[in-house]
């Protein structure tokens, strides 16, 4: 596979340069740090301070820090060695620009976990009212009694809350519950991100015309459009098993022999169809073999390496590999296999004129129904059963047609409300 190449209007523009913050670290100069706040964050104007170790012997040492801060109420303490010390195996940075000399320095930003202690419940003592009465009957059950009483007496004990440790915290506690309800999410703002997170192609949510809300050029670039095979499709005697990577399509084969055996050839829909069988070969690849370019090419067949690079480049993802090799490598995540799903429906609806029936492609992608209307409705479109009108325009009649539905795109585009809860039993 070759790399395209960068138009020359993206290299003539400033170039941003690139520096790591080694003469910080060696100079002393402390921080960025990314704290972690488990329950209550302090407010913003909250001052830490860092402290290190006062021997500098060994690596190890050098990198030991502690942060502390004091809102007159509450402390907050945090460190990254010891037992309180964040487990984790990434390594983060921060990255500062400077807009007059058009410099990117990366500094280290080690993850520290803050915990926070209420200062007036460090010195309370605990009150020794009925207390020895308590200790004194806890031991005679513990001696005598029953076991469904020994139980009970560890419940209390697990269960036992102090109420007038609860009164010096009240204030504390009312003012953070009020400021975390304040922050949570608005039933909009959930649906907005849940619609940011969806694996679907690009949309266009304020289109006034269905073909609009997902563009053919965002699902398929002009360049690709210019260059997908088809012509071979147009000769005379030709076998499709010959030419299509995926084979055994009947949405595809059925599509292409209608298509070819007209006077007049639609070139159009030809393409997007031979398109949408590089997209279900590309779907087969094994996760272990995308990253072997024998075995692409020979499932991919005559597929052009500029389609072949976008495949990549959309519906895999490329993680950090373990081992330093620095060969980029691809794999399969689940999100990434329902985007090529979606890209596959969303292609079959301009080809269906974006009413299609919703069981079309469910056998060829070999996928349980259910699962195909979900991909359709995370679409924004609607799937229900044929109304009377579309039974009769086919043909059927409503014994025959139970259990088919159709899947429609329409204007203006709305996503499903993001579930909430388990599931109800049913």
């Amino acid at each position: 596979m070759s790399k395209r190449k960068q138009h020359d209007s993206e290299s003539s523009g400033p170039k941003l340069a690139l520096e790591y913050a080694k003469a910080d670290v060696d100079a002393g100069v402390e921080g960025p740090f990314l704290a972690v706040f488990p329950g209550v964050t302090p407010p913003q104007s909250t001052t830490f301070n860092v402290y290190k170790t006062a021997s500098d012997d060994g690596k190890a040492k050098r990198k030991k820090r502690i942060l502390e801060a004091d809102t007159g109420k509450v402390e907050f303490v945090g460190q990254n060695f010891g037992e309180n010390a964040r487990q984790g195996y990434c390594r983060y940075v921060v990255a500062i620009r400077n807009k007059k000399t058009n410099k990117l320095v990366f500094k280290d930003a080690p993850v520290i976990a803050i915990n926070r202690t209420v200062k007036a419940l460090k010195t309370l003592k605990p009150s020794t009212v009925g207390q020895e009465f308590m200790l004194a009957k806890n031991a005679l059950g513990e001696a005598f009694g029953t076991k469904k009483i020994k139980q009970q007496i560890k419940s209390v004990e697990r269960n036992a809350v102090n109420v007038n440790t609860l009164e010096t915290v009240a204030d504390i506690l009312r003012d953070t519950i009020a400021e975390k309800t304040s922050a949570l999410p608005s039933k909009e703002e959930i649906k907005a991100k849940a619609d940011e997170d969806r694996p679907i192609p690009p949309y266009d949510i304020n289109a006034t015309k269905v073909e609009d809300i997902y563009k053919l050029d965002t699902l398929i670039s002009p360049a690709e459009y210019q260059i997908i095979p088809f012509k071979p499709l147009l000769e005379k005697g030709v076998q499709l098993s010959t030419i299509l990577p995926f084979k055994t399509s009947s949405y595809v084969n059925d599509g292409l022999k209608a298509a070819l055996s007209t006077s007049k050839k639609d070139r159009h829909r030809i393409r997007l169809l031979l398109y949408l069988s590089f997209l279900m070969a590309f779907r087969t690849i094994p996760d272990k073999k995308l990253n072997n370019t024998e075995t692409v090419n020979a499932i991919m067949g005559n597929c052009p390496s500029l389609i072949l690079e976008n495949f990549f480049q959309r519906f895999t993802e490329t993680p950090e590999s373990a081992t330093g090799d620095d060969r980029q490598k691809h794999t399969f995540t689940p999100k990434s296999k329902d985007k090529l799903l979606c890209w596959m429906l969303a292609v079959s609806l301009h080809l269906e004129n974006f009413n299609m029936d919703a069981a079309t492609l469910t056998h060829d992608l070999s996928l349980k129904q259910t699962r195909v209307n979900e991909l359709f409705r995370s679409l924004g479109c609607k799937v229900s059963e044929l109304t009377p009108t579309q039974r009769s325009q086919m043909g059927l009649e409503a014994s025959d047609a139970q259990g088919m539905k159709r899947a429609v795109l329409t204007v203006p585009l709305t996503f499903p409300l993001p579930k909430r809860g388990p599931k109800k039993a049913k």
